[in-house]
């Protein structure tokens, strides 16, 4: 039996395979085909037995391939992910393997490559299922992506001579592509599930805050019906539009893949609408894209709910943002008849002192008719999001 030497030789790139396989035209130019059909394949798989399965079903015939053997390995354990040329029951005792003591378990210990020849006339346990199936050449090969062992791959032959150094710079050619497609397919995976559990999580969020805020708008609400004084019911009615707010401003996380940020301009309209019940308002100008993290938005969402007690009608709001990156302000303007005149309330209203002090704002007029808020543009330290469509 031919043993392989202490370790395997350097992995070829793919220059250099096809260099040496082109000393025979003819084996040359199959062999070129043959990675680049098999590369494309590997590159665009999206399921990691499909992917060997195919790879099989291309490279058989041209390398006189009777069976094959695909064990994954996922932490400790390892499982034989897919096989070919092999029978329903001879499928299922492979599925059964002991891999430890076989050549595979050998190849994933020692992260080398074995070329075993005349199997039939040994009597190694290594070899023993692959000679139960006839197999006489077999080229079990690691698949390694860094540090990390994902598996094996090895091609079996009945009845051919074994493998010579062309098909095996080949094979580990095509081996390599084999573990670079996996290891890809195990990002997406992984980045798949952590999708989805993000998706669960903001989902039981949302139905978690979504319910507090409106049992206790509803407490609220019907404390202000029961109320007989009507300063009472006058601040009580305030107390349940400023939750209406919170849950504004909530809401827009729950819908985005960016959980930390909030699109400023839409929540402004949605205040506006809620406040005065009317969605014909006056449109909002918006330059660019003004995304601003939760806390931000809900002390805005807060002080715009603030100044809409206070204006007299529904302004025309703008937003620009200008200075350098990482530096940026906010400059919103509020244009309607006499708001303006509330530049003041920065002064007279508590809530309000609070809320442009959280915000580091400033409250400003240009005359009877423009109210200006500017403001620290949380933009360059947290990014802005693309505007929905």
């Amino acid at each position: 039996m031919a043993l392989p030497p202490p370790s395997s030789p350097p992995l070829p790139l793919p220059g250099e395979a096809i260099e040496t396989a082109a000393a025979g035209p003819a084996d040359g130019q199959r062999y070129l085909s043959l990675v680049a059909a098999a590369t494309d394949q590997l590159m665009a798989a999206d399921d990691p037995g499909a992917m060997i399965d195919s790879l099989f079903a291309l490279i058989r015939k041209d390398l006189r391939l009777d069976v094959f053997f695909h064990f994954r390995r996922d932490g400790d354990a390892v499982r034989l992910e897919t096989s070919g040329g092999l029978t329903p029951a001879e499928r299922q005792s492979a599925s059964g393997l002991d891999v430890g003591p076989s050549a595979c378990g050998q190849v994933m210990r020692e992260r080398r490559t074995l070329h075993l020849t005349d199997i039939q006339t040994s009597d190694e346990a290594r070899t023993g299922f692959v000679r139960s199936l006839g197999v006489d050449v077999y080229l079990c090969m690691p698949l390694v992506h860094g540090d990390e062992v994902l598996g094996t791959l090895g091609f079996g032959r009945r009845a051919a001579e074994p493998f010579d150094g062309e098909e095996q710079r080949l094979l580990m050619l095509l081996c390599h592509y084999a573990a670079l497609a996996q290891h890809r397919l195990r990002i997406e995976q992984a980045l798949r599930r952590g999708l989805e559990t993000q998706a669960r999580l903001l989902a039981e969020l949302n139905h978690r805050v979504r319910n507090a805020l409106q049992v206790a708008i509803g407490l609220v609400s019907h404390e202000r019906r029961e109320a007989r004084d009507p300063e009472t019911r006058g601040a009580l009615m305030r107390a349940a539009e400023r939750l209406q707010v919170l849950a504004s401003a909530h809401r827009p996380l729950y819908a985005t893949a960016d959980p930390g940020l909030v699109d400023l301009p839409a929540l402004f309209g949605d205040v506006i609408t809620q406040l005065r019940g009317d969605p014909g308002i006056p449109p909002i100008t918006v330059a660019s894209p003004v995304a601003v993290p939760i806390e931000r938005a809900v002390a805005a969402a807060l002080l715009l709910d603030a100044l809409m007690v206070e204006g007299a009608g529904v302004p025309r709001i703008s937003f620009a943002v200008s200075g350098a990156q990482g530096n940026e302000i906010l400059r919103i303007s509020f244009e309607a008849i006499g708001w303006g005149r509330i530049a003041d309330l920065i002064d007279r209203d508590r809530l309000v002192m609070r809320l442009c002090h959280q915000l580091r704002a400033t409250l400003t007029n240009e005359d009877d008719g423009c109210l200006i808020l500017v403001m620290p543009h949380d933009g360059g330290a947290h990014g802005t999001r693309p505007a929905s469509h």
